[in-house]
Formats: structure tokens, C-alpha cells, sequence
């Protein structure tokens, strides 16, 4: 479903597209954990490194536990995204479409990254990003890390991780995706 709405900054009308999903509505779908107390990483990745391997090995030193993290600056020679297409499957009428391949110089513009794990504790790094192709097009979507190798500028991310509690996949009757739902953990 498609809707034109005024964009926020009053600068005119906006396509929005909005998603309803086949499962039971979860409204509010707000949910929260204190996790305090939490420790900030600044992370430099270097031209050739994988993201997501690079990520993993530095939080292999951390143990177990969640996060949430940035973008702030770099670049990557080459990536694969998701975005979100229709499906026509009145059950998960909405998933990820196949890869979009990018090569080249490619410039970050921003990305979040949230730090999780499935059940047997093994990390998954979840990403959204924003980016711009060497050619000035605007890309962005769920970024795979494993893919993304970073560029001639050095990457640099900001992460924030949890004390005692994960992001942990579980299940969604709304949306029939795997999310991450935060858990408590033990220190």
C-alpha cells in the first residue's frame, strides 16, 4: 500500500509505503529492558577486511551479550543488500527480495547495526544502511556485513555494548519474521 504524506519538514508530499502483515497486530509493539551498565566500542576497519567477520572477532572478546551500533564514516568496495518486496503469500506477504550487488566506491551515508544471537548463542549482526554508489546514486537497506569489504577510507563504528542483557531471536506472530527481542542475561 502506497500513501502520500506531508513530509515532515513541511517540504512537500512523500510516498510512504506502509506494511500490514498477515499475523495478530501487536500494538504497542514497545518493548524494553534496562540494560545498564554498557560499554562503548569504537571500532576502525581497515581496507580489505569483511565487516562482519572483523566484527565478530573483536566480540568474541566480550562475550555474550547485545549492542547496538553506527556507522560514522568509511567506505566499501563492494556489498550486498536486501530491500523489501511483495510477495503475493497472504502469510508473509511482505520479505527481503534477492541481493543487490554494489562494487565499486561506495561511500556510507549512515547504518545501525544491532548485536544479537540465535538461540545457541552464536552473534548475529543485523544492519540497516544508508549509502551512495560511485556514481552519486542513493542506496539503501538491510546491509549483509559478511559481504561488505571495506574500501580505501577506513570504516569506523560506533558500538554500545549490553552488561546483562542480548538480543536474542525469537519468533513473531505478526510479521512471521525471526526479530530480536531483548532478553536479560546473566553477567
Amino acid at each position: 500500500m502506497k500513501l502520500s504524506e506531508k513530509h515532515p519538514n513541511g517540504m512537500g508530499l512523500v510516498e510512504v509505503r506502509k506494511f500490514l502483515h498477515a499475523g495478530p497486530h501487536s500494538f504497542p509493539r514497545t518493548l524494553d529492558l534496562v540494560a545498564d551498565p554498557a560499554e562503548e566500542l569504537r571500532i576502525t576497519l581497515h581496507a580489505g577486511e569483511i565487516v562482519g567477520e572483523a566484527l565478530r572477532k573483536v566480540l568474541s572478546r566480550y562475550g555474550q551479550r547485545g549492542g547496538v551500533g553506527r556507522m560514522c564514516s568509511g567506505t566499501a568496495r563492494k556489498l550486498h543488500y536486501h530491500r523489501m518486496v511483495t510477495t503475493g503469500d497472504n502469510y508473509r506477504p511482505y520479505d527481503y527480495g534477492p541481493p543487490d550487488v554494489l562494487a565499486g566506491t561506495i561511500t556510507f551515508v549512515t547504518g545501525a547495526i544491532t548485536v544479537g544471537q540465535n538461540q545457541d548463542g552464536k552473534v548475529l549482526l543485523h544492519c540497516h544502511s544508508g549509502f551512495i554508489d560511485g556514481g552519486g546514486i542513493v542506496h539503501g537497506g538491510h546491509l549483509l556485513l559478511d559481504t561488505v569489504e571495506v574500501g580505501d577510507d577506513p570504516l569506523v563504528i560506533r558500538l554500545c555494548l549490553f552488561s546483562r542483557s542480548a538480543f536474542v531471536v525469537n519468533s513473531d506472530e505478526e510479521t512471521h519474521f525471526s526479530l530480536l527481542h531483548p532478553t536479560p542475561m546473566e553477567p
